[in-house]
């Protein structure tokens, strides 16, 4: 049963539950699952990223002759119905979208998804194409403040393709594969992106040589928590890759929040969660379960006039 709220900012540990319910029976039992959606009224986008990339991976995974290891029913509430629908939900899985049910909700009044991108390679064009779906309607920018942004995206991106499954992790994973999805609230003049692999973390990926420099940063010793991390992390200018001019998508990420009238970047990798708010304000947590993965939301909100980012 999937709880009436599924959310990772206000429901964090029975969403976490669900989806680690899904990866055991399905995964590790080979047990098939039926998800029923008859008390969700509340989604948040990023949960809702993570049960699809969840489902489409057992049902690519562990398919029965019997039919597919996981199956549900449709939403009782308009909303989230709507909402799962416009996200691409029920596309990803093969399911029938019931076109004829028609939203009559203003699209200029309400927030709108854009649907979700699931991919094992990087394509050259796709952090461009996706920025001009998820800024159009929210604010203007400047030429070289889209292509920070486009950057920042590119480096998301690659380092999910390219260092998320470096090693082996609890459960059967899909090598390279990483999610894409976005919200726009045009009303709000905000916009969201959201970036996902089911990887080992961030933690488990940064290479060994990193820690003198973690340790720096933090001053907590040699065993810093998964919040820790990430957050150390985001202030290093390298990946795992030690490649010069890689490691900046997160900083050119926060550089659009402080340039901006609000915005908030959350990193949840394993247990931990990092965000960063306006005006350098920083928090880290962590959590008893792990998200299994890493998941990036990147949200930003202007009203005033174009957006303009100077290159350092």
């Amino acid at each position: 049963m999937i709880p009436s709220v599924f959310s990772l900012r206000t429901n964090y540990e029975e969403t976490v539950a669900v989806l680690a319910t899904i990866r055991d029976l399905v995964l590790g039992r080979r047990i098939p699952v039926f998800l029923y959606f008859n008390q969700l009224q509340e989604l948040e986008p990023a949960a809702a990223l993570l049960l699809v990339a969840e489902v489409f991976r057992c049902r690519q995974l562990r398919v029965w002759r019997s039919g597919r290891s996981v199956i549900g029913n449709y939403p009782s509430d308009r909303n989230v119905f709507f909402q799962l629908r416009e996200m691409g939900f029920f596309r990803v899985l093969g399911l029938n979208e019931i076109d004829e049910i028609e939203d009559q909700r203003p699209r200029g009044e309400r927030p709108y998804y854009v649907r979700f991108h699931s991919m094992n390679s990087v394509h050259p064009g796709l952090a461009a194409s996706f920025c001009d779906l998820v800024v159009k309607g929210a604010f203007e920018m400047s030429a070289l403040a889209k292509s920070r942004m486009v950057a920042a995206l590119k480096e998301a991106m690659g380092n999910a393709h390219e260092h998320a499954y470096v090693t082996r992790g609890d459960y059967d994973a899909m090598p390279q594969r990483w999610w894409l999805a976005g919200y726009v609230n045009p009303a709000h003049k905000e916009m969201m992106v959201l970036i996902l692999d089911q990887g080992v973390g961030i933690p488990r990926t940064l290479l060994p040589t990193v820690f003198e420099a973690l340790k720096a940063i933090l001053n907590t010793g040699w065993a810093p928590t998964d919040g820790n991390m990430i957050a150390a992390a985001t202030e290093l200018h390298r990946t795992s890759t030690s490649q010069r001019g890689r490691g900046r998508g997160f900083q050119d990420m926060k550089r659009f929040i402080d340039t901006c009238d609000d915005g908030e970047l959350r990193v949840c990798s394993n247990r931990g969660l990092y965000t960063y708010a306006k005006n350098n304000h920083e928090t880290t947590t962590d959590f008893p379960s792990s998200i299994g993965g890493t998941l990036i939301q990147w949200r930003v909100r202007h009203a005033g006039s174009k957006v303009e980012i100077q290159d350092e």
